[in-house]
């Protein structure tokens, strides 16, 4: 039976690719606004950003610690159930996290960060179930088209910040508790969404049409040539990206500046990461995974270095930067997803996909984590310029193997 028998018609899998967007629409919005603020209610809690990295760090903890978890009930149960469940511990989270930012308690707010990160892992894996109804030749744009969604996230989040924390206010609460509350009200949405409308499950036809091998462990896959310069693509463009975005909004506070300014200062990042994602979906299937990765590496690099000369109070330079930023973080992100699996048998398939994001997330907050004591020790300049230096290691990577990545043939 050919590939196109095994795969959905295309009406349902137009109306599965809607449900999927609807869902990462949703709960990338709230995900965006409370990372914005989320190092601005440490520093209020604590009166110094040197753990104001904390918050963001361990949600990212969260990601790498329920990704495992949500890609075993993925495996078993399908991506509807994996989804709804996860979205709904989200919204569990991020409420959590309103209620100790209202009660100034930051223990309690690292916790439901926590749970709100190990929730959003279920809204990463959600661009492998684009990839499970479509051919391998255009994968990478219909994972694009699930990244995209964040397009939404990136206007509504930061734009709704100031009213939110308004309307927080007028209730009588914290200001910054607006922002949480809205992440899990969106949260739960999504997840209702999901449950209802993801018929049938993505994994469905990905299972009918996997490559037939004989079983073996996700961590095998690592030693495949295309494995691994994903990985390292999607290590280092969430390191980067993390370090810089993470601090960008105590920097800019720092020079005196409102909270509609680190909101533009982010919209602006945010529609970089996610704005053109069917174009870099498009590149990726025509031109090749890996020329695009090396397109947004050096993305990556230009945005640091310009970023590392940006005064707090300079917009022009730091949306500029932030923007870049976000661009080449979204060309290593599509590609690299698409790499990483189109050679992958079926059986491995999820547990390879969870194991790498796993690996990602868990790189992704030792960096949220450290941005805060780099930017107290030395500068926001520093900070970027060490992320600038780190785009060396996949493309050394991919050098290394560039002879073994055979493209796939549209």
């Amino acid at each position: 039976m050919s590939e196109a028998a095994q795969l959905p018609p295309p009406p349902v899998r137009r109306r599965l690719l809607a449900v999927l967007f609807a869902g990462s629409a949703l709960s990338r919005t709230g995900f965006i606004a409370v990372l914005t603020v989320a190092a601005l209610a440490a520093e209020d809690m604590l009166g110094s950003a040197t753990l104001g990295g904390l918050p963001a760090a361990t949600a990212t903890v969260g990601i790498a610690v329920g990704t495992p978890p949500v890609a075993w009930l993925m495996a078993r149960s399908g991506r509807r159930v994996g989804l709804a469940v996860g979205l709904a511990v989200s919204a569990t989270g991020a409420g959590l996290a309103a209620v100790s930012v209202n009660a100034g308690s930051f223990p309690l707010f690292v916790v439901g960060m926590f749970v709100f990160g190990g929730g959003i892992a279920a809204e990463r894996l959600s661009r492998y179930a684009a990839a499970d109804i479509t051919p391998v030749s255009r994968q990478a744009f219909a994972i694009s088209l699930v990244v995209w969604a964040g397009t939404i996230g990136s206007v509504v989040g930061p734009a709704v910040l100031a009213p939110a924390r308004r309307l927080a206010a007028g209730l009588g609460l914290e200001g910054l508790t607006g922002p949480f509350v809205m992440a899990a009200g969106f949260a739960a949405v999504a997840s209702a969404v999901i449950a209802r409308g993801l018929r049938p499950d993505p994994l469905s036809f990905a299972a009918e049409r996997g490559r037939e091998t004989t079983r073996a462990p996700a961590g095998s896959q690592l030693a495949d040539p295309k494995v691994r310069v994903a990985v390292a693509a999607l290590i280092t463009g969430q390191v980067v990206m993390v370090m810089i975005m993470t601090m960008t909004p105590v920097h800019v506070r720092r020079a005196g500046e409102e909270l509609g300014i680190v909101g533009l200062v982010i919209a602006a990042h945010t529609l970089g990461m996610f704005a053109f994602s069917p174009l870099t979906g498009f590149l990726s299937d025509r031109f090749g995974r890996p020329r695009v990765i090396v397109a947004g590496q050096m993305m990556l690099v230009v945005s640091a270095v310009t970023a590392s000369f940006a005064a707090g109070d300079d917009r022009v330079l730091l949306v500029a930067s932030l923007f870049l930023l976000g661009l080449g973080w979204n060309f290593g992100f599509v590609a690299a997803s698409a790499l990483l699996t189109e050679d992958a048998p079926a059986e491995a398939r999820v547990p390879l996909q969870g194991l790498a994001d796993s690996i990602v997330w868990t790189s992704a907050a030792m960096a949220s984590l450290s941005s805060g004591a780099l930017l107290e020790a030395g500068s926001y300049s520093l900070l970027a310029l060490i992320g600038a230096s780190l785009v060396a290691i996949p493309v050394a990577v991919l050098v290394r193997y560039r002879s073994r990545l055979v493209p796939v043939t549209p």
